[in-house]
């Protein structure tokens, strides 16, 4: 299984907001200020700063546990070297429904004057100012800004300074501010007992006011502390639909031993351990004006130190709700297969949540593992059935970072050069498709064989694109974003897996190179074991043009595997990697349509050899079309060999020589004797034997040397009979890794 397209999609905040009074107060007033009251700063909602999806009213006030704690500063407070004023010190500001006017702190139903943190209606919210009481604050307009920031335990207690809290309290330190808050690392502190207390928190970035917008509403955006992750999957296997998807809570290693450690809830597995509680520090990474061309400038970060046993899997739920009906003549009836393509992909979990599970934010984390098994059925409607195992994608650890407020989806594709196995370990993974070979030998068939094209167990590649959504564009990837593609590799033949940091070697040199690009045609349904076959087996290679036996068509496109970040992350902020990690694909240097990118991961230099395969043809008739070349052999060549000479004929066991192709050779008696005494007349009958993929032949089949084809026959010739007519590919035995991309407009 190649891991699938892993993209990040932003969450929609929750928005609240703080609305200051049109009126100030200081030496630089302006003359209007008798107009409005007495200036007091009010926290409220403003209709008229809502956006789609934005939360307000009483339904922000009700997830916010109708209590939130605010700081407030007057002065440079995002200068370098900040020195503000305090003017609210971790208020605590509550929510009372119709209060909006009846003091003059208070026009949106939120008030902070006279509220006391401790005591009723405000006991579950400790007192964390230092500050004798709450009073009403003014504008004041001889200071160039004002600055905000603010959080909510929702409907948990909050706990001054409590580091283990019960289970509905959540620990929280007071909001630091000015240089405390620009240099100390940490704005302030959470401690969490459960996802559910996770679940409660909201946090703000800081919101800055400037002097010139002193008296109008004031804004603090809300956003839940937690992130949002998702998985789906979807299968693009031909000829199969796949059912019965169960899902690994354990590594197996590739050893098929954990029977017991599978379900049908999706899981993603991970070393390092999800949390499930423990400590949340938030942080502002970039403050000061001399900061303020950052992406993340005055946004609010997090880090986490789990508690003790964290989770080593997330399930996410069954996909039974999500299952796709039967094709038209596959056997089983209903709603129980994977989706067949990425538009159509299946997710796991609630659809009343759009499968999101809440998860503890992760700055520094491992890769993401999903094992599968999963049994394929065919679409022609025969009863057979193949269940594969434990086949394997991992997710690189720079893709795994879990942000504060952002959501994560990861999309994982079964295609037909999946690593899974159909039988024991020691049998090779993957699915084979079944070819047929007959060999006729002296009128048996002792060596007729089913014979297979050898592909192997191959890397997982995931691709990402900054922006993606899953209802965007109806397949991968999208031009319209603007946002180029990125791609890593995964080594999942070692344990634990590696991230491939190699992508750049050769990088100039395109027959040896580790990352390639290319443009798929020739095939309306190109498939990874289709690329894979065209790279294996060659019909020719024009200008780096690669023409596959089975049509595909593969045309160079560029790739940069020089980069040394993955630019644009979830929030804007470039991920970092190291040279040779990853692999950029210009999104405005490629057109729409089907890419292939390949990890070529062969340990040595390629060996390549000539394959000579027999073509159909009607005796009288164009063997081809005008411009097409093949070879011949007539039957006399194959009669004027020798066979009583033993080095023509070959020897059980005897080793393949690419020199030869290889014929079986019949007698058959066609005049019997005129007159007694004369010998008996036979005529011969040969067959073509193909030894694609042998290393040694049978015996007594008759070897007739390359050299003794008659090469560069025109496809115009007419066919003639007792002659042999071949076309050639070559085969060669690198190992690729294929992720198959599609870009639409």
């Amino acid at each position: 299984m190649k891991t699938k397209y892993f993209f990040l999609a932003a969450l929609a905040t929750f928005t609240f907001a703080s609305c200051a009074d049109s009126e100030f107060i200081g030496e630089n007033s302006p003359n209007e200020v008798a107009a409005y009251g007495d200036g007091s700063i009010r926290f409220g909602y403003d209709l008229k700063g809502a956006t789609r999806g934005d939360i307000y009213g009483e339904s922000a006030a009700k997830l916010l546990g109708n209590n939130f704690y605010v700081v407030g500063t007057k002065g440079t407070e995002v200068e370098t070297s900040p020195t503000p004023t305090l003017v609210f010190d971790n208020y605590l500001v509550h929510y009372g429904i119709n209060t909006a006017g009846t003091t003059e702190s208070n026009t949106a139903n939120w008030e902070y004057v006279g509220v006391t943190p401790g005591t009723s209606p405000y006991e579950k919210y400790d007192k964390l100012s230092a500050l004798n009481s709450q009073t009403i604050k003014y504008w004041d307009y001889s200071v160039p800004q004002y600055d905000f920031l603010a959080f909510s335990t929702g409907t948990f207690k909050a706990k001054k300074d409590k580091t283990d809290p019960a289970a509905d309290e959540i620990g929280v330190t007071a909001m630091k501010y000015g240089a405390n808050l620009a240099s100390s690392g940490v704005a302030y502190s959470f401690y969490l007992p459960s996802e559910t207390a996770l679940n409660n928190v909201f946090i703000s970035d800081i919101t800055e006011v400037a002097n010139a917008n002193f008296g109008k509403e004031v804004t603090l955006r809300f956003k839940s502390l937690g992130a949002k992750v998702r998985v789906a999957l979807y299968e693009t296997v031909p000829g199969y639909s796949v059912k019965d998807v169960k899902f690994y809570t354990v590594d197996d290693n590739g050893t098929h031993n954990f029977e017991d450690a599978k379900g049908t809830d999706a899981a993603l597995i991970t070393a390092a351990g999800i949390p499930t509680k423990g400590q949340i520090a938030v942080y502002f990474p970039h403050v000061g004006s001399n900061n303020d061309g950052e992406a993340d400038y005055d946004k609010a970060a997090a880090t986490v130190t789990p508690g003790a046993d964290p989770a080593m899997n997330k399930s996410f739920g069954a996909l039974t709700n999500q299952l796709i009906a039967k094709e038209a003549d596959e056997a089983v009836a209903g709603k129980v297969y994977l989706g067949r393509s990425f538009a159509t992909k299946t997710f796991a979990g609630d659809k009343d949540k759009d499968f999101f599970l809440n998860v503890f934010p992760i700055s520094t984390s491992a890769p993401l593992t999903l094992r599968v098994d999963y049994t394929l059925v065919p679409i022609d409607g025969a009863a057979e059935t193949i269940t594969v195992k434990g086949a394997k994608a991992v997710v690189p650890a720079d893709l795994t970072k879990w942000l504060p407020n952002y959501a994560y989806t990861y999309v994982f594709k079964i295609a037909d050069n999946t690593n899974g196995w159909s039988g024991p370990a020691d049998k090779p993974a993957g699915l084979y498709p079944i070819t047929f070979d007959a060999v006729v030998t002296e009128a048996t068939d002792a060596t007729g064989e089913q014979t297979t094209i050898t592909t192997v167990a191959t890397p997982t590649i995931t691709t990402y694109q900054q922006n993606h959504t899953k209802t965007a564009v109806p397949d991968e990837y999208s031009k319209t974003t603007a946002k180029n593609i990125y791609v890593q590799v995964m080594d999942n033949s070692v344990n634990p897996a590696t991230l491939k940091d190699d992508l750049e070697e050769n990088a100039t040199d395109a027959s040896t190179k580790k990352s390639l690009l290319y443009a798929v045609t020739g095939t309306t349904t190109a498939t990874e074991g289709l690329v894979m076959d065209a790279l294996e087996n060659q019909s020719s290679v024009a200008a780096g043009v690669i023409t596959g036996r089975n049509g595909v068509i593969l045309t160079p496109a560029t790739i940069d595997a020089t980069v040394t970040s993955i630019e644009n992350g979830v929030d804007d902020n470039p991920i970092p990697v190291t040279a040779g990690q990853a692999a950029k694909i210009d999104i405005t240097g490629v057109a729409a349509g089907t890419y292939a990118y390949v990890y070529d991961y062969s340990t040595a230099a390629k060996v390549e050899t000539t394959i000579y395969q027999p073509i159909a043809v009607t005796v009288g008739s164009d063997i081809g079309a005008d411009g097409e070349k093949f070879l011949s052999v007539a039957t006399s060549v194959l009669d004027a060999i020798d066979t009583s000479v033993a080095a023509n004929v070959t020897t059980e066991g005897e080793a393949v020589n690419k020199n030869m192709i290889y014929f079986s050779k019949t007698n058959q008696t066609t005049v019997p004797p005129v007159n007694p005494g004369d010998p008996v007349t036979y005529s011969y009958t040969y067959s073509f034997v193909s030894v694609d993929g042998k290393a040694t032949v049978p015996a007594g089949l008759v070897k007739c040397p390359v050299s003794s084809l008659t090469a560069d026959v025109d496809g115009t010739t007419d066919a003639v009979a007792g002659t042999f007519y071949f076309t050639t590919y070559v085969r060669n035995n690198g190992k690729y890794a294929v992720k198959v991309i599609k870009v639409v407009a």
